[in-house]
């Protein structure tokens, strides 16, 4: 295992002599990220992944060659500040980026990371000024406009940060981190109302197809095909399967981490997103989720509102009167409206008033769809077992007109019966009595079952 705490330079890192060459530097790092996997050695990879960074890029490869160079007693300032940063006491490191850069202020790869250990210092006023200082000396440098967004936007500046996102994007293009701290922009910008949502909407599209075909971090293409998901999906149901399909594509390649970033995502689109209005992606959505090893609690029952929603959406299909489908609209949503229990009470009357209709879709519902049946159950139950629904009747129709008075709605509901007392038309039959249609059994094993 790589001693990391030691302070080693990127050539060390990553085993190779300071004269390799490009092939050379990309065959070692994909050695040594599959010797060392993000998810088993994090801190690992964040070494291989900065060396491998560095050393790619010839303009900085070439200033961090330029250390190496220097005066043994300067060189020790870089390198203790590297140790003091991995430590996380970035105020001591920035003062020796500091003291470095007065006597070699011409090499900008130190001054990148002065101003990320101000940064990581919560010093971000003071790293928007070195990164001011980068951007005025390397103008056509599109990281130096990323980073220098990143850090407008970590102060709330999300105008200024949106600009040099854009500015990065004119540089290059096809850069996702652009793109990416584009979009946190544009997400900052929704409360100024549904023109920014309608931008934020564009903005992505424009993004995903810029992006198209470049290699990228799961997180970022996660990132973006969710937040296209979460703004344009639903307009376009097929639209919105293809976001799905990607992000389950790009889960299955991450790994563990693609795994974490899953978790992400399908928290992101439960917590915005109405189960009902889920209900068509369901199976898309379920085969997402048995990719993600733990799923958290108000997920699963999330998860089970979207199962619920594509069974309702499917009842008529399956021969169920449209009434069942209201009906279990409402309760699989939880009462949004305040005329969600006036309308339920009333189609509970009808259920009852046409008991001879009815009852054999709901012995069927208990038998196909028991967790459907289980949303309303103790009323189905009684609707089975009652051979005489007159009082039933009664009950609802009075708690209709006491609902209708309380909500002040202007209007009878279409279903509401008319409130009138309603008189048993035959003889209540009592559990132990003998069946009425002539069986010979007790009602309760026979037509009360």
């Amino acid at each position: 295992m790589l001693l990391f705490n030691e302070v080693k330079n990127h050539y060390e890192v990553l085993g190779l002599a300071n004269t390799a060459g490009d092939d050379e530097i990309k065959r070692a790092y994909f050695t040594m990220v599959r010797r060392y996997q993000p998810d088993r050695f994090p801190e690992e990879f964040k070494e291989i992944r900065a060396a491998y960074e560095t050393l790619r890029d010839r303009e900085k490869r070439a200033e961090y060659d330029a250390i190496g160079e220097l005066p043994p007693s300067i060189a020790s300032f870089f390198h203790e500040a590297q140790r003091l940063d991995r430590f996380g006491r970035h105020d001591r490191a920035a003062e020796l980026y500091r003291m470095i850069l007065k006597s070699r202020p011409e090499l900008d790869n130190i001054r990148e990371k002065y101003a990320v250990s101000l940064s990581a210092g919560d010093k971000t006023g003071k790293a928007a000024e070195v990164w001011e200082e980068l951007c005025r000396r390397r103008p056509d440098n599109p990281r130096y406009a990323r980073e220098l967004g990143r850090c407008y936007f970590d102060r709330g500046w999300h105008k200024k940060a949106m600009a040099e996102a854009r500015r990065s994007l004119t540089l290059e293009r096809a850069s996702i981190d652009g793109w990416s701290l584009a979009v946190s922009c544009a997400l900052e910008s929704l409360k100024n109302g549904p023109g920014a949502l309608k931008e934020l909407g564009e903005l992505l599209d424009e993004a995903l197809e810029a992006v198209q075909g470049v290699t990228a971090s799961e997180w970022e293409k996660i990132y973006l095909h969710t937040h296209a998901f979460l703004v344009t999906g639903l307009k376009n149901v097929s639209r919105a399967k293809n976001h799905l399909r990607e992000i389950i594509r790009l889960i299955r390649e991450g790994g563990r981490n693609g795994q974490n970033l899953g978790q992400w995502a399908l928290n992101e689109i439960f917590m915005l997103i109405p189960a009902g209005s889920l209900a068509l992606l369901y199976p898309d959505l379920t085969e997402m989720a048995n990719l993600l090893p733990d799923i958290h609690g108000p997920v699963r029952e999330k998860l089970k509102a979207v199962r619920l929603s594509f069974e309702i959406e499917n009842l008529e299909e399956k021969k169920f009167s449209g009434i069942f489908t209201d009906l279990f609209r409402i309760l699989n949503a939880g009462f949004e409206e305040d005329e969600d229990e006036l309308n339920l009470t009333a189609m509970e009357y009808h259920l009852l008033k046409d008991k001879t209709i009815y009852d054999p879709q709901i012995r069927r519902l208990k038998r196909e769809f028991p967790e459907l049946y289980a949303l309303h159950g103790s009323f189905f139950d009684t609707v089975l077992r009652t051979r005489d629904p007159e009082k039933l009747l009664y009950q609802r129709s009075k708690k209709i007109e006491k609902l209708h008075r309380q909500g002040g709605f202007e209007e009878e509901p279409d279903s509401a019966p008319p409130s009138e007392t309603v008189r048993r038309s035959q003889p209540k039959v009592g559990r132990n009595d003998p069946c009425p249609c002539g069986s010979g059994k007790k009602y309760k094993h026979c037509c009360g079952a």
